[in-house]
Formats: structure tokens, C-alpha cells, sequence
């Protein structure tokens, strides 16, 4: 399904048709709303309370936009609680995150009044995908459904944060972000142990495929993520896929 979705992710001439095409990837899996912001452009150092600083693309019910900008709390309160419990966590992750593995840890009041105002909206599950990036680059996918207690298994959770790296990387070239190719060309082994990751293999069944050791294989993985600028297999592979590299 995966393929079906990368081919029309690359023919999208713009972040809003890419916000478009994954807003109705993600409805198959139940989510009904999504967004893709950058916080924290390439060049820039990470600090924790940094500001959303531009939305990629955002389909937000007209609701949520009132009651988070608008109406239920004021601006600064809102910001305040979203650095803290959405950037805050993000940038704490390097995996996927649902909104209950948040609430897990327990919220102050004014956090478990955003999660109120959130189910009051319609929205009572949510699914975060941070990306990190060189240079204190630093941007989240988000998205949230009206269903309770979705199937987050591990095929599932695995096909939605490679398709919000799709599509946020996509949507970053197209925006005044682009951050270009790789930072030197991969090597003809660093592409091939990430054509295998991609495909889901380990290090160990990579070496046993190339006839190398696991080893090899997790060196030549780590110099094809720093190329890419990568802090994860699945984000390099997916910007071998839209640079064309695959």
C-alpha cells in the first residue's frame, strides 16, 4: 500500500496537496485530522520551548482552530501547555507517540484541560511522529482521530511513521525549508544495506542476504544516516526514496 502512496506522494506539486494525500492515507486507519509543523529550522539550535514556527500543511477541523487559537484558553496559556506536552515530548522521542502514552505520565491540571478540550472537539486519540534533523532541525506530523483506543500494534504504528516521513519530507522540499540532497553520495553498499532496510530487514538478515557481517552492515546503515542527515533508518530511508535515490 506503501507504494501506491509514495508514487503520488512524489507527484505533489505542492505541501498542501501532500497534507491532502496524507489526510486521506491516514483516514483508512482511522485518524480524521493531521498537521506537519516545523519548529525549529535546519541552522538553528534546538531549544526546548521553542514556538510552532510554520505549518507544512494542517487539516484541522474548524473547531479545534477556534478553541486552540481563538476561544477555550488564551493564546499564551495554549502555547505555554503545547511547548511543555506536545514540543516538549517530541522533542524527548525519537519514536512515535500517542497521546495516552502521555497522559500515562500523569498531567498537571491545565494539560488535562487541553485533553478535555480536545474530546469536547471530537478528537479522543492521537498519534505524534517527531523528525529530527541536522542542525537542530526539528518538525512533528501529528494526527488525531475521533475513535477510541485504536489498533496501534507494531505494523500499524510502523505504517503510519513511514508514511508522515513520506510526506513530510515531501512537503519539505516543497517548502522554504528544502533542505536539498544528501550531504555527499552514498556509497554503492550504503545503498544497498538501506534498500534492505527499507524492506524491513535487520542487520543480521542484511548481512546474511550480502554475505557481511551484522556489524558491517550497521556501519555502512550509520554512514548512509549521516549523509542523509538522519536520526533514524526509517527517515534516512525515506529520503533515499524521495531523492530519488531508490
Amino acid at each position: 500500500m506503501l507504494d501506491d502512496f509514495t508514487h503520488k506522494v512524489l507527484s505533489c506539486t505542492t505541501a498542501a496537496g501532500v497534507g491532502e494525500l496524507f489526510g486521506r492515507e491516514i483516514a483508512r486507519h482511522g485518524y480524521t485530522s493531521s498537521s506537519c509543523v516545523v519548529i525549529a529550522p535546519s541552522g538553528e539550535r534546538p531549544r526546548a520551548g521553542d514556538a510552532p514556527r510554520d505549518f507544512l500543511f494542517r487539516n484541522w477541523s474548524k473547531e479545534w482552530v477556534r478553541v486552540s487559537g481563538q476561544g477555550g484558553f488564551p493564546v499564551k496559556r495554549f502555547a505555554a501547555v503545547e511547548k511543555d506536552l506536545i514540543v516538549g515530548e517530541g522533542r524527548r522521542r525519537r519514536m512515535p507517540f500517542a497521546w495516552q502514552e502521555v497522559a500515562q505520565r500523569g498531567l498537571k491540571p491545565v494539560e488535562a484541560e487541553v485533553f478535555d478540550a480536545l474530546s469536547a472537539c471530537g478528537w479522543h486519540d492521537g498519534l505524534l511522529v517527531p523528525m529530527h534533523g541536522p542542525a537542530g532541525y526539528f518538525a512533528m506530523v501529528a494526527m488525531a482521530s475521533p475513535e477510541r483506543d485504536l489498533d496501534l500494534g507494531r505494523n500499524r504504528r510502523g505504517h503510519l511513521q513511514t508514511a508522515a516521513m513520506l510526506a513530510h519530507e515531501r512537503a519539505l522540499a516543497l517548502s522554504q525549508f528544502a533542505q536539498g540532497g544528501p550531504s555527499e553520495p552514498l556509497s554503492a553498499r550504503e545503498l544497498e544495506c538501506m534498500r534492505w532496510v527499507a524492506a524491513g530487514k535487520t542487520d543480521w538478515e542484511i548481512g546474511a542476504i550480502l554475505s557481511i557481517a551484522a556489524t558491517t552492515v550497521k556501519f555502512h546503515v550509520n554512514g548512509a544516516r549521516a549523509k542523509l542527515g538522519a536520526r533514524t533508518r526509517a527517515q534516512a530511508a525515506a529520503r533515499l526514496v524521495l531523492y530519488g535515490l531508490f
